[in-house]
């Protein structure tokens, strides 16, 4: 009896110290839009519910929503950034705000005609297999502010993420576009349920890592062109063996299925599950089940690096945090797609079927990691999506080491589906600078920043590179451009500096490199702060953690000034210690961890404030 009390009132103090936080930050978050309202592009008047909090390893970003009447405005969220001594470094625009003008939020044309409507408008056909349909205040391309029916369809027959606008009074369409997210704009080219257990077990698989052009490093053609799905002796040999480490068995079958990602069938063609009774799916590629098991390997892993290696949440929020794609999808087009209603990703099969090519396959995953790290309002603007994609895609191929820097396969994204006669590809080498080379197309313009991500890549690491690229995109809203999003990720790499590795040399680099891309970047300090094995000998810092006074013992000479810096390198205080006033007060800190810096010597010691 006495156990349960103690663990009630465990559970209790924790629920309460997180709502406590939670509200903390809330209560500052809220301070901050009231007074830089103008920098942020709203009006004191607004009003934003707060929608969701993330701690990530750079602090923690809280994320709150525009509303009229309790009615969300389209793209109208945003965010605000707290390094880990709770302090805002940084926070989103939006941009629609200051357009918003008066509108009747009390709909007259009704949800169930709404939804006929979006269907007919966008040519729907065949099952549906994922519906939205919910009020916003939008602003339309001429500036109108609606109140409309936002309807979002997926089906069977009619690729694609269809979002609908119809006005919620008139009845009118305002809107019909395809919210997918594309690994390439061409115009594509044709080619019983009851509940069993089920248990983890492991197989093996024959993929292709990333392509087989990398892996026998040989150009486009002779026997290593697409051919209509056929194999021969070449292409098998370019396969490689690998674990698959988690996949499920139930019912006597092993299906492709882990905690992470599961195959499934959403869009034509059907060509089903590709279940078996061995666990080792050793296909050639022009089995069906080649480009099922080469997508579910290459994005189970990458879902694996970033949750377990990294240690970043990212996850479906639908289906138990499972992500479901269709290897074979787009009814056999010449593309591949993210679809951000239901979380799903699905893969052409045109030319080299795309579910072949591990860049098309972590490309789209790309578009779904921007997606849940930013609290699903991930943007398109300026090609920042596409070019988040090509460097999720780059950044995992690069590490693979296949080409010389010199050769110009170590810059293309999509070597095998694309750079052929199928489509062109693209590159991280490229030469265009923001603003002034962006083109309004967001497939080229999203090179701009995927090579700059690269060119960080190369000089301070994948892993490294990484995490800014993650914690920067999960501060940004769902109108961020390439500008904002460089800030960002320079500014998580701040907030990380003194942790995973992170250097005020790391900082510079980034800074350097953004700027080389055109990119505009604040300011910034990062004390460059070390600790020598001397000072560590002759000095102590007690207690550690603390929570109001800490004392400074070492030989002091004189008088000296102690300076206490936050983790990125900012100064926060200073004072003079000596061996009769070696006391400082941190009660006035937040929780966080610090640097203690003796002004004039190489002492310098870390230190947690509680």
């Amino acid at each position: 009896m006495n156990l349960k009390i103690t663990c009630l009132a465990a559970t209790f103090a924790l629920t309460f110290s997180t709502m406590y936080g939670q509200n903390k930050l809330e209560s500052k978050a809220r301070s901050w839009i009231a007074g830089n309202s103008n920098k942020i592009g709203v009006t004191p008047q607004d009003y934003f519910e707060f929608q969701s909090s993330r701690k990530s390893l750079s602090g923690e970003t809280l994320r709150f929503q525009q509303t009229i009447n309790g009615i969300p405005v389209y793209e109208g969220d945003l965010a605000i950034h707290f390094n880990k001594n709770e302090e805002i470094t940084y926070a989103t625009e939006i941009s629609v705000s200051k357009k918003l003008k008066q509108v009747d939020t009390n709909p007259t044309f009704s949800k169930e005609n709404a939804f006929e409507k979006a269907k007919a408008a966008a040519k729907i056909a065949g099952e549906i297999t994922h519906q939205e349909n919910n009020l916003y205040v939008f602003v339309t391309d001429a500036g109108e502010t609606k109140l409309v029916h936002r309807v979002v369809i997926n089906a069977y027959d009619t690729p694609g993420d269809w979002e609908v606008m119809v006005d919620a009074h008139s009845g009118d369409v305002i809107r019909v576009l395809d919210v997918a997210n594309y690994h390439h704009k061409d115009k594509p080219r044709k080619k019983s349920k009851e509940k069993t257990a089920e248990v983890k077990a492991a197989g093996t698989a024959y993929i292709f890592d990333p392509d087989p052009l990398s892996k026998a490093h040989v150009s486009y053609g002779g026997d290593y062109v697409d051919n209509n799905d056929a194999t021969n002796a070449s292409l098998d040999a370019a396969r490689s063996l690998v674990t698959l480490p988690d996949i499920t068995f139930s019912n006597g079958v092993y299906s492709l299925k882990s905690k992470y990602v599961q195959v499934a069938d959403f869009e034509s063609p059907s060509t089903g599950l590709f279940t078996q009774a061995s666990p080792d799916f050793l296909f050639n590629r022009n089995d069906q089940g080649f480009e099922a098991v080469n997508a579910f390997y290459h994005l189970d892993r990458s879902m694996a690096y970033i949750n377990e290696t990294l240690g970043i949440n990212c996850k479906s929020t639908l289906n138990g945090g499972v992500l479901l794609f269709d290897p074979h999808g787009l009814s056999g087009d010449d593309n591949s797609h993210f679809i951000p209603s239901s979380q799903r990703l699905a893969f052409g099969e045109g030319c080299v079927d795309d579910a072949e090519d591990a860049d098309v396959v972590l490309h789209e995953f790309g578009h779904a990691v921007h997606y849940w790290v930013t609290g699903l309002k991930s943007s398109s603007s300026q090609g920042l999506g596409e070019g988040s994609g090509d460097y999720w895609a780059m950044s995992y191929s690069r590490s693979l080491n296949q080409w010389a820097s010199n050769e110009p396969q170590y810059n293309w994204m999509f070597s095998w589906d694309g750079h052929n006669e199928c489509w062109s590809g693209r590159i991280t080498n490229y030469t265009k600078k923001y603003p002034g080379g962006l083109t309004g197309t967001i497939h080229t313009d999203g090179q701009i920043w995927a090579t700059a991500l690269m060119r960080i890549y190369n000089r301070i690491g994948k892993e490294k590179t990484d995490r800014i690229f993650l914690e920067g995109l999960s501060m940004t809203n769902s109108s961020s451009n390439q500008q904002t999003a460089a800030i960002a990720a320079r500014q998580a790499a701040l907030d990380m500096v003194g942790t995973y590795g992170f250097t005020c040399g790391d900082v510079a680099i980034i800074t350097e490199e953004f700027a080389a891309s055109g990119y505009t970047l604040p300011t910034y300090q990062c004390t460059i702060l070390a600790v020598s094995d001397v000072a560590k000998n002759s000095v102590s810092v007690y207690p550690n953690p603390v929570t109001d006074n800490l004392t400074v013992s070492m030989n002091f000479k004189k008088a000296e000034t102690a300076e206490i810096y936050s983790l990125e390198g900012r100064k926060i205080s200073e004072q003079s210690v000596s061996d009769n006033a070696n006391v400082i007060n941190v009660s006035g800190l937040s929780k966080g961890v610090y640097l203690l810096k003796i002004k004039g010597t190489d002492m310098v010691q870390k230190f947690i404030k509680k």
